[in-house]
């Protein structure tokens, strides 16, 4: 593929609404050109499949956004993410381009906007709203009478909003490396700083993201696998605290936020394997091992809870299962927790399991660190419980008791039962293959004969 798809010279964008036409509406304009028919696109918590009337989306609201697409039986996506504003809203318009696979900029308008206005999509999330509502009548396996739940999870602007709301220009530029653009090109082979080797496919020329806390993953894997070190490890507060304090460079709390929900939904919706693996880092390893953050930062810790509390739900609500069993009958009402039949959790089954362990050590070391301080608990440490408390209600209703003494017996006894060893990976296990005459794994793509 030609490397020239992909570039910094700018968006190209027609000239702010306010400039053009006072009568075309509110908010931006995304214009989609040559795109095919049966594309799937997704703009924000919704895809559809186009038709030929499908030219982009109008009255996008002011809020960071996401629109991706895909060929029909392809395997890979490539889309952009935008940030909108307030006032002058603006016109972006991008073009299929057949040869690279990919949406491109263009120099030059080539339609008229007023000619094909009355036929972009206004833009709505009430496609999110469904899936819920039909979800919804499913019966859970548990149920907590007069619980409180937070409005993003019946409300699917509020919901966007907390899954993106501390995803920044700013930020878009510093993980993508890409300058002066008003729309961040990702795709489905995009990888780590360093890591292009690990691409299998190219659509476009692949980004490399520029990750937080590359080097202490590095080192924490080295310090957990060392029993006689484990605990000193066990707490990555002070990680997180070198970070937000370093010298070296600006850097802003609500860089791990925005973070957390990049990796996240370019994770799930584009496939990325890149940023699904960042992103159970920084569960894993950094957010539900920071215990004592609550002492130096609670309204971060505040904002990582509630996002992943988000996050969760999004997964359960919003995203296809990978199951058609259960995309025909819905969820099995013997499942226990969030559905394992979801894209972040097939990338690892067993990162599931030990999401569960995690968080229901997290909720012991969080009482225990807010109970140390008796009565100089602030407002905002106690909003952290009340918040984590949240997401507790709401595992338990999908059968997660985070609180129960004996969570991490219950955990090691099913994974007894079903012959399963949390800390063995499906990558590093052995596997028996089938050899040639000539000593190669039989089934392997050949370029010779």
């Amino acid at each position: 593929m030609s490397s020239t798809a992909r570039d910094d010279e700018g968006d190209h964008d027609m000239p702010p609404l306010a400039q053009s036409n006072s009568n075309l509406g509110h908010g931006d304009v995304f214009v989609l050109l040559s795109l095919p028919q049966d594309f799937i696109v997704g703009h924000d918590d919704m895809a559809i499949t186009t038709s030929e009337s499908l030219l982009g989306f109008r009255d996008i609201p002011a809020g960071t956004h996401f629109l991706w697409v895909q060929q029909p039986g392809a395997t890979s996506r490539n889309g952009y993410w935008y940030v909108t504003q307030e006032q002058n809203g603006r016109v972006h318009v991008k073009q299929w381009d057949q040869y690279n696979e990919v949406l491109s900029s263009l120099p030059n308008q080539a339609e008229s906007l007023e000619s094909i206005y009355s036929k972009l999509k206004p833009y709505d999330m009430r496609g999110g709203l469904k899936r819920r509502s039909a979800r919804a009548s499913q019966p859970m396996p548990f149920s907590i009478v007069s619980r409180t739940e937070p409005s993003f999870i019946t409300d699917p602007a509020k919901m966007w909003q907390q899954l993106t709301h501390a995803i920044s220009e700013s930020f878009l530029t510093r993980i993508t490396g890409m300058k002066s653009v008003d729309a961040w090109l990702v795709d489905s082979a995009d990888c780590a700083a360093g890591e292009s080797y690990r691409a299998q496919y190219k659509s476009v020329q692949s980004s490399e993201f520029n990750f937080l806390f590359a080097q202490d993953f590095k080192d924490l894997e080295l310090l957990d696998s060392d029993p006689t070190r484990r605990d000193v490890v066990d707490d990555t507060t002070d990680r997180v605290l070198a970070l937000l304090r370093s010298t070296d460079f600006s850097f802003e709390p609500y860089e791990i936020i925005a973070e957390l929900q990049f990796t996240f939904l370019t994770g799930t919706h584009l496939g990325n394997h890149a940023c699904m693996e960042q992103w159970w880092d920084l569960v894993l390893k950094i957010i539900v091992r920071a215990y004592r953050l609550v002492l130096f930062y609670p309204v971060l810790t505040i904002e990582l809870i509630r996002t992943l509390h988000a996050q969760i739900v999004y997964t359960e609500e919003n995203v296809e299962s990978t199951s058609e069993e259960e995309q025909e009958k819905g969820r099995s009402e013997h499942t226990i927790g969030p559905c394992p039949d979801r894209p972040i959790y097939q990338f690892n089954l067993r990162n599931r399991r030990r999401l569960r362990t995690a968080l229901a050590k997290y909720a012991r070391k969080l009482e225990e660190v807010l109970n140390g301080l008796g009565d100089a608990v602030t407002v905002e440490q106690s909003t952290a419980r009340a918040i984590f408390g949240e997401l507790e209600s709401w595992l338990f209703t999908r059968g997660w008791d985070l609180g129960s003494k004996n969570a991490k017996v219950e955990e090691t006894k099913r994974r007894d039962e079903i012959g399963e060893d949390d800390d063995d990976d499906d990558d590093d296990m052995p596997v028996v293959v089938d050899l040639d005459e000539h000593g190669r794994e039989v089934g392997l793509v050949s370029f010779n004969d």
